[in-house]
């Protein structure tokens, strides 16, 4: 079944804060500013003061069951069949978020870095990494990302760094004055796409210290947030927010805009860095949930017997799950915003409620 392994609340912190920026670190702005023009880093702001809110959700939860993964927890809150039904319910919410970054991945790679190569390609060298880190388990994944957490850190603030002269404060202005409503509408898609993807978190909460838990998923949520936060920020003062909202890789744009001394510049090989570290991390632990929820539910005792398959099928799927990377925001902006409110936030209140109830009879 899953693996008996503890991983340090700082490594669940970093797994936090790669969930949250994943494949949003380049895609988000763009939508923040779609709705809410120059007030677009607000959004952002707003929706990651939701996900603090969230995380106390989700610790509530995992503190009732300790020791026991999001399936687990099902099965004691609601029975064997309801709980192994949502279990189900929520592989295919999970497997979705795997194949829905895999095709971003894609899409990006062959439109912005390699044009000429097949998008087959990319997506199978994707997945046989992931598959590779996966079959190598959940401490292993942690510590990988905790070697990796400073390199993307250093490329965030040199990405910064670097745009901060191109930056114009008047791309941002008159501050929180106008598309007030907008700015708040912003939010809810914001909320399906990153924060509420955050319920994948409690089916690897029990491998970590119970103290630990909630302080390292505090602070990697709020890292990530304000990462993100910051990132849409600079796309809004250097790009503006006509041109943040109608790239679909704003944070890329961004990224060629860096020029020092005449001599650097189009070094936006720095985006893609970061990018590659943060998908990869979410990718794999989206993939290795779902591992570990079919295992569960089929009553298997090693999850590793389901990684080859999974990875098959997560290749296929990824493939067809979109036509293009214009779709793919369209869903994100309307379709998945319900889907991950069930899943993110009614479910898990439906959980908190059921447990206390329980305890108190």
């Amino acid at each position: 079944m899953s693996e008996k392994v503890r991983i340090s609340g700082a490594q669940f912190a970093i797994l936090v804060i790669m969930n949250v920026l994943g494949t949003a670190i380049i895609i988000v702005p763009s939508i923040a500013a779609s709705f809410g023009q120059q007030n677009g880093w607000f959004s952002v702001l707003l929706a990651t003061l939701f996900g603090i809110g969230l995380v106390f959700l989700y610790y509530l939860i995992d503190n009732n069951h300790p020791n026991k993964n999001l399936y687990e927890q099902l099965e004691d809150l609601f029975g064997k069949w309801i709980g192994k039904f949502l279990s189900v319910l929520f592989i295919v919410f999970f497997f979705e978020i795997a194949i829905g970054n895999l095709r971003v991945m894609g899409d990006f790679i062959i439109t912005q870095i390699l044009v000429n190569t097949p998008i087959e390609v990319i997506m199978l060298l994707a997945v046989i990494t992931c598959l590779i880190a996966v079959r190598m388990g959940i401490e292993v994944i942690s510590r990988t990302a905790e070697i990796f957490f400073p390199y993307t850190v250093i490329a965030i603030i040199l990405l910064i760094t670097l745009v901060l002269p191109e930056s114009e404060i008047t791309h941002i202005q008159p501050v929180l004055q106008n598309n007030i409503a907008a700015t708040l509408a912003g939010v809810i898609p914001l909320l399906g796409y990153p924060f509420l993807e955050l319920v994948v978190m409690l089916a690897i909460m029990k491998h970590v210290n119970k103290q630990k838990a909630g302080r390292g998923f505090l602070v990697g949520m709020t890292i990530g947030g304000l990462l993100l936060t910051v990132v849409t920020l600079m796309c809004l003062v250097v790009l503006g927010s006509d041109i943040t909202a109608r790239n679909v890789y704003p944070t890329y744009v961004l990224g060629k805009k860096i020029s020092v001394a005449d001599f650097l510049d189009r070094i936006e090989i720095l985006v893609a860095i970061i990018w590659f570290f943060t998908i990869f991390f979410k990718i794999t632990i989206s993939f290795y949930v779902v591992a570990i929820g079919v295992s569960h539910t089929l009553n298997l005792k090693n999850y590793k017997t389901t990684t080859i398959p999974l990875a098959y099928v997560i290749m296929v799927f990824g493939f067809f799950a979109s036509p293009n990377i214009i779709s793919t925001r369209i869903f994100l902006s309307s379709t998945w915003i319900p889907v991950s409110l069930i899943f993110g936030l009614v479910i898990p209140i439906v959980m908190l409620v059921v447990g206390f109830v329980k305890k108190k009879i």
